[in-house]
């Protein structure tokens, strides 16, 4: 048996890896992990081990990311492969008891840290496997997870399942890649809750449709029906927007930048007869300026959504959500009817569920503006988080109700 080499991490790291944080970030210690080891053990001050970590010398900032907590650590290292497909299996079999993914043919499979899988990201499209990889760590695995997903699968042929990989920074991402055809881009649609959406792999980054979404969608259900005028900012392909339509909305307007989600959003349309596509109207623009022309016109909304990336760049100066929100949540307020409702999202770990909602009640007061919170969104279902594990948890909302 080969001994896993055994590293001091600092203190700090200690005591929230045995609060059940699954990283070890950069610092003085874990910059000095062996550059060619594919684990590490973790020892603390005294010397005693602490966890078994995957290691990945090359990432920015996750220096670390705990396989298990369970001695002999060199015994679990050198049983990693069977551990990967108990872990799989484990994972498959929670989401094959939940009866809300039947009405799905998008869900995740594995969701990182809270299926014990770190770093490792798989999505079920249909008849396809998207396998994503946070860690470079994985890649050297892509053939054991691939017959693993296959066994479960067996109609996932070798052309119907891709591999990408997330990058920290937008030079590290990467496009996915088909498994049995290099270079390979391929169009099909599947179905949500009904509603069907083109998805595309290998051409762009995202695929279409946020599968981390899809739980919310089901949520705000209740509050969809014949009397709902719906504005859908930063629409993106338009899932939001189709499942307002598919509730009875009598009045949907979606707002993106890009004309290519504007336009993929239309194909999305065209693919669902059912839906009266004379209640929709798109708009290609930025949503500041969507804001003030539907002001200027006079319409008025009951509900809005709001899911900015967290990020943004006009092509001068890059702009985050949290800091923007202010000057947004005041655009909407005049376009939003009183008893209406602003949903409001931030997508990133950077900023807790609890400062968010502190930053947005703080806006609304220096705004002098009366809304209470409705209700509280977080990721769910067949996308579970960990506690004390606030980086997995990076998507968050509010529904605020306009008092006057």
């Amino acid at each position: 048996m080969t001994k896993v080499r055994e590293c001091l991490v600092h203190p700090v790291s200690v005591k929230l890896l045995k609060q059940g944080h699954p990283w070890v970030t950069a610092d003085n210690f874990s910059n000095r992990f062996p550059r060619n080891e594919e684990f590490v053990i973790a020892m603390d001050e005294r010397k005693r081990p602490v966890a078994l970590l995957i290691n990945d010398p090359l990432h920015k900032s996750i220096k670390g990311r705990v396989w298990s907590t369970k001695f002999p650590f060199d015994r679990e290292a050198l049983h990693f492969t069977a551990s990967i497909q108990a872990r799989i299996e484990n994972a498959v079999m929670k989401r094959e008891q939940m009866s809300e993914l039947k009405e799905r043919d998008n869900y995740y499979l594995v969701f990182g840290e809270a299926d014990q899988l770190p770093g490792l990201f798989v999505q079920k499209l249909q008849d396809r496997i998207l396998v994503q990889f946070y860690t470079g760590f994985w890649t050297r695995y892509k053939g054991i997870l691939q017959t693993t997903f296959q066994e479960y699968f067996p109609e996932i042929t070798d052309d119907k399942v891709w591999f990408q990989t997330r990058g920290e920074t937008q030079a590290s991402q990467k496009l996915p890649q088909n498994a049995g055809e290099q270079g390979k881009r391929e169009e099909f649609h599947l179905q949500e809750f009904g509603i069907q959406y083109w998805i595309r792999l290998g051409g762009q980054y995202d695929h279409g449709l946020y599968t981390d979404m899809s739980n919310i969608r089901q949520i705000i259900k209740p509050y969809l029906n014949k009397d709902t005028k719906f504005l859908n900012l930063f629409s993106y392909t338009g899932a939001f927007s189709l499942w307002a339509l598919k509730n009875q909305s009598q009045d949907v307007v979606s707002v993106d930048l890009s004309p290519k989600y504007i336009e993929w959003l239309q194909n999305n349309l065209g693919l669902n007869a059912d839906l009266d596509h004379t209640k929709h109207q798109s708009m290609t623009m930025s949503v500041e300026d969507a804001l003030d022309d539907l002001h200027k016109a006079g319409r008025k909304f009951n509900i809005i959504l709001s899911d900015p990336p967290s990020s943004s760049s006009d092509g001068n100066k890059r702009t985050s959500a949290i800091t923007n929100y202010k000057d947004l949540i005041s655009r909407m307020d005049k376009v939003l009817d009183k008893g209406g409702m602003m949903i409001v999202f931030l997508n990133t770990h950077q900023v807790t569920a609890q400062k968010f909602e502190r930053v947005i009640t703080d806006n609304l007061k220096e705004l002098k503006l009366n809304y209470t919170v409705r209700d509280r969104l977080r990721l769910g279902g067949d996308c579970p988080t960990l506690k004390g594990f606030p980086e997995g948890d990076y998507l968050k909302g509010l529904i605020l109700e306009k008092k006057s």
